[in-house]
């Protein structure tokens, strides 16, 4: 059984032999982050278009039939939906985040600057950039011990949804809720309030 690189570690002397295998895993991790991202992106479009299609069936079906009650549990379905995809979103964003100890710790033994330099100069992130510069500070003797350092350093606190992609979707699912509430309020509000 051949040996798992990452669990034996080498010293970082020997990484340009065994280079082939951290660069192999290096490659992995990052078609694992572009899976997640896609994921996240097909489930967000996924209950958008639901939360827009349940909502235009029922306040349709509620005019056709006259019934508020109907009109107001499209609101309030649609909306349910649509956060829920939201919430999904996020959670499989944090599988993203909960990858970069690793993608660091393999640019530092493999020398690449590729992640480091996206995540340094992200902007308001500077949480990112300690971690980046407390990683490239480490000292260690083995790529184990570079691992256990750089996963020291690693919170998932310090890289919030809302300096990511994600705060596009917050925004987009806060417009799209609103806007049912207010197409209600526009064909109900009449009702109430439009008799002298």
């Amino acid at each position: 059984m051949p040996e798992r690189h990452w669990e034996v570690g080498h010293t970082l002397n020997e990484v340009r032999q065994h280079g082939p295998a951290y660069a192999a895993e290096y490659a992995a991790i990052h078609d694992q982050r572009i899976a997640l991202i896609r994921q996240y992106n097909i489930w967000y479009a996924i209950g958008f278009a639901t939360s827009m299609g349940v909502y235009w069936m029922l306040v349709y079906t509620s005019l056709s039939i006259s019934s508020l009650p109907l009109m107001m549990a499209a609101g309030v379905i649609a909306s349910c939906i649509m956060w829920f995809a939201y919430r999904v979103v996020l959670n499989i964003d944090r599988g993203v985040v909960a990858l970069y100890p690793r993608i660091v710790c393999l640019e530092l033994i493999l020398g690449y600057d590729f992640y480091r330099d996206y995540l340094r100069r992200r902007p308001r992130g500077d949480s990112e950039r300690s971690f980046i510069e407390k990683s490239e500070q480490t000292v260690a003797d083995s790529t184990g011990a570079l691992w256990r350092e750089v996963y020291s350093h690693f919170n998932d606190k310090d890289f919030p949804g809302d300096r990511r992609i994600t705060t596009h979707f917050k925004r987009a699912a806060y417009l799209s809720i609103a806007m049912y509430w207010a197409i209600i309020a526009v064909v109900v509000a009449p009702q109430y309030f439009g008799r002298g």
